[in-house]
């Protein structure tokens, strides 16, 4: 199969992605290009986690680059990137089939929330038309700049599982790579006070140790909005917040069942706009409390690598 980029026609398209701008909330990358750069090297290492052969691997790589070609012209919808392929001579069927069917997931778990899922039909049809194993990866890559990563993207999510429990996506497939995120979460501290007033806030869920609110980003959802909302269901805060600055991110493997994969905490400094006002403790919460500097830095936390973030929030 001819390289994409080696279709002088294709390639001209592909470069005026660089001026098509991506919604924050489906994405961290600012431009089509970029987000279609990082898809096709994603899919080309999950093809190659995954063991297979050089053709699959650049058919997915070049899958990367064609998937949103269609956005040059204002859409996202498949369709149009079918007639942008078309145009440049694009035809070869494997990578068009894939095309027309990478966004699949996302109208299909809209329908099925609608208590309209996908039947027998939908998904033997979509069996018929592509490699349900390449576009399983393919799925995962094309999340690669998304708010909270793959793994809190509830449409692939459910894609996979649904694929799965019919029996058209064995298990075992390699989903995360080693040191990627693939589950991104945010986190806050509350601040109050300047100087040498300043104080932070900390909750403690569990036994004698303290932590920080934090909790999964919603699919749709930017990073700091999911840290302004866990601080308030963590905290019992009410009122409007203001971010006031990143303080780091914590990276972890997480393991679930037999899944294991890495994880990030992106923590930001927050502040109330106008009085704080704490509402009744929150159910799973045992204690809030205000700490000064000096206290930071002595208290017990549920894991030691908090406490730099912690103390950075009164420098912040």
């Amino acid at each position: 199969m001819t390289r994409l980029l080696d279709n002088p026609a294709f390639a001209a398209r592909y470069r005026d992605l660089a001026r098509v701008r991506l919604n924050p909330r489906r994405h961290t990358m600012a431009d089509a290009l970029t987000h279609s750069e990082a898809v096709a090297a994603r899919a080309a290492a999950l093809a190659a986690a995954n063991g297979m052969a050089a053709p699959e691997r650049d058919l997915l790589e070049d899958l990367g680059r064609a998937h949103d070609i269609g956005k040059v012209t204002g859409t996202a919808r498949p369709e149009r990137s079918l007639e942008v392929l078309d145009a440049c001579g694009v035809t070869e069927p494997v990578l068009c089939a894939l095309v027309r069917w990478h966004d699949t997931a996302l109208p299909w778990w809209n329908s099925f929330r609608k208590g309209q899922p996908p039947g027998d039909a939908a998904w033997r049809r979509l069996a018929r038309e592509v490699d349900l194993r390449q576009l399983a990866l393919f799925m995962v890559a094309d999340r690669v700049d998304a708010p909270g990563a793959w793994r809190r993207n509830q449409p692939t999510v459910w894609f996979h599982a649904e694929a799965r429990r019919r029996g058209l996506l064995a298990d075992g497939l390699v989903l995360d790579l080693p040191g990627v995120p693939s589950e991104i979460s945010a986190g806050a501290v509350l601040v109050d006070g300047d100087g040498a007033a300043r104080r932070a806030l900390v909750i403690r869920t569990r036994a004698d140790v303290f932590e920080l609110p934090k909790g999964g980003v919603e699919w749709d959802e930017l990073v700091e909005e999911a840290a302004c909302r866990e601080l308030a269901e963590e905290t019992g805060l009410t009122g409007a917040l203001d971010v006031l600055a990143p303080l780091g991110h914590l990276a972890y493997d997480f393991t679930w069942a037999d899944d294991r994969w890495h994880k990030h905490v992106h923590v930001f400094a927050v502040r109330a706009r106008g009085e704080v006002t704490l509402g009744p403790l929150p159910a799973g919460t045992r204690e809030r409390r205000w700490v000064d500097r000096d206290a930071a830095a002595t208290l017990p936390l549920v894991d030691e690598s908090l406490r730099p973030i912690l103390l950075a929030a009164f420098r912040s």
